[in-house]
C-alpha cells in the first residue's frame, strides 16, 4: 500500500514540536515506514523519518497572506500525490481542500479530525462527506460528537497514542507542578498559575509562545521565583521535567480535542489535574489524575490537591491504554480498507 501523509504547512514537523499535531504526524511517519510505502508532504523545514516531499514557502508572503499560501501549498501537494500514484491519503492538514479535491477526483482519503468544527472545515466536510471516497475519523469521542452534525458518514474514533517507552522515567519526589503546551489564551496558562498558587505549590511552564500579547499581559506578570517559564522544550527535556513533578495541570479554556501532553504526563507516572471538559474525561478518568468539579480556578486547585490520592501504578496503567502501535495499526487497517 502506497500512502501519502499530508500535514499542515503551517509548522515544520520537527523537534521541539510546535504542538500535538506536529508530534502526531512525526509519530505516524516513524511507524508507517515499517509497514507500507509512505511519503510525507509537509513544511519545507520538516525533519522526519522516511520519505519527504515539499514545496517552497515564501515567509514574507506567508506573513501577509497565510490562507492563500497554505491553499496554494495544499493544491500543489494534491496534484503531486495524483501524479505519484498513491493508493490513499491520510489527511492531517486542517484544510478543507483535500476532502473536496478527493471528492472531485474520486481518490481515497481519510481525514483525521484534530480540532472542533470551524467554518472553513465544516463547509468542505458537509459537501465532501457524501462521497464514498472520503472518510473521517476523530481523535476522541468528544471531537466526534462535535462533528456529527456536519459529516454525512460514520465518524470512527481512533485515540492518539504515544511511544510509551520514550516517556518511561524514574519518578522523583519533586515539589512543583508542570504545565506545558502552546502559550496562548485557549491553553489557560494563567489559570494553571492561579491554581498552583491556590494549592500552595510551585509551577514550571514550558512551550512555545504563540500569542505574545497574552504572554506579556497574562503570563509574564505572574512569574516569580516559584512560577517559572522554561521556554520551548523538546520531548526528552519535558520528560525530565515531568520526572520531578508532583502533578501536571492544564487550565485549558476550550474543549481540548485530545491533548497528547495528558497521556505523556501519565506515562511518566505524573497525575493530571484538568477541567472536566473536552477529551480530558476520556483520557484521565479516575485513575490518571483528578478532574475539577467546577469550571474555575478554585476547583482546579482542589483537583491538583486530589491527585495526591491517585496510586502511581494506576497512572501508569491508564497511560498504557494509549500506545503508539495501537493507534497506528488502527489507522493502517482503516487506510487499507478504503484504498
Amino acid at each position: 500500500m502506497k500512502v501519502a501523509v499530508l500535514a499542515s504547512p503551517r509548522f515544520a514537523i520537527k523537534q521541539p514540536f510546535a504542538g500535538g499535531l506536529e508530534a502526531f504526524v512525526a509519530s505516524l511517519m516513524a511507524y508507517y515506514g515499517s509497514y507500507c510505502d509512505v511519503m510525507l508532504y509537509a513544511h519545507p523545514d520538516s525533519e522526519t523519518e522516511g520519505n519527504f516531499r515539499t514545496f517552497a514557502i515564501n515567509d514574507s508572503t506567508y506573513a501577509q497572506y497565510p490562507d492563500i499560501v497554505e491553499n496554494d501549498f495544499i493544491l500543489k501537494c494534491m496534484k503531486d500525490i495524483q501524479r505519484q500514484g498513491f493508493d490513499v491519503i491520510h489527511n492531517n492538514s486542517l484544510s478543507s481542500i483535500p476532502a473536496v479535491w478527493a471528492c472531485k477526483n474520486q481518490f481515497p482519503l481519510l481525514t483525521t479530525l484534530h480540532t472542533p468544527p470551524y467554518t472553513r472545515l465544516k463547509a468542505g466536510a458537509e459537501l465532501a462527506s457524501f462521497s464514498p471516497y472520503v472518510h473521517y475519523n476523530a481523535v476522541s469521542y468528544s471531537v466526534a460528537e462535535m462533528w456529527r452534525p456536519f459529516i454525512n458518514d460514520d465518524i470512527s474514533v481512533i485515540h492518539n497514542g504515544i511511544d510509551l517507552s520514550a516517556w518511561s522515567t524514574q519518578k522523583q519526589q519533586g515539589n512543583y507542578a508542570v504545565t506545558y503546551g502552546r502559550i496562548a489564551p485557549s491553553k489557560g496558562i494563567d489559570l494553571a498559575i492561579h491554581a498552583a498558587r491556590a494549592s500552595g505549590i510551585g509551577l514550571k511552564i514550558a512551550g512555545p509562545v504563540f500569542n505574545q500579547d497574552y504572554y506579556k499581559q497574562k503570563v509574564a506578570p505572574l512569574l516569580s521565583e516559584d512560577i517559572e517559564y522554561l521556554g520551548h522544550l523538546d520531548h526528552p527535556q519535558v520528560c525530565d521535567l515531568l520526572a520531578g513533578a508532583r502533578m501536571a495541570v492544564f487550565g485549558t479554556r476550550w474543549d481540548e480535542p485530545f491533548g497528547l501532553s495528558t497521556v505523556e504526563s501519565m506515562a511518566t507516572g505524573t497525575p493530571v489535574a484538568a477541567f472536566n471538559r473536552g477529551a480530558f474525561p476520556e483520557l484521565v478518568s479516575v485513575s490518571g489524575g483528578a478532574l475539577a468539579k467546577g469550571n474555575n480556578v478554585t476547583s482546579l486547585a482542589e483537583a491538583m490537591n486530589a491527585t495526591a490520592l491517585v496510586p502511581h501504578e494506576d497512572i501508569i496503567k491508564r497511560a498504557s491504554l494509549f500506545p503508539l502501535s495501537k493507534m497506528c495499526n488502527a489507522y493502517l487497517n482503516k487506510l487499507a480498507a478504503i484504498a
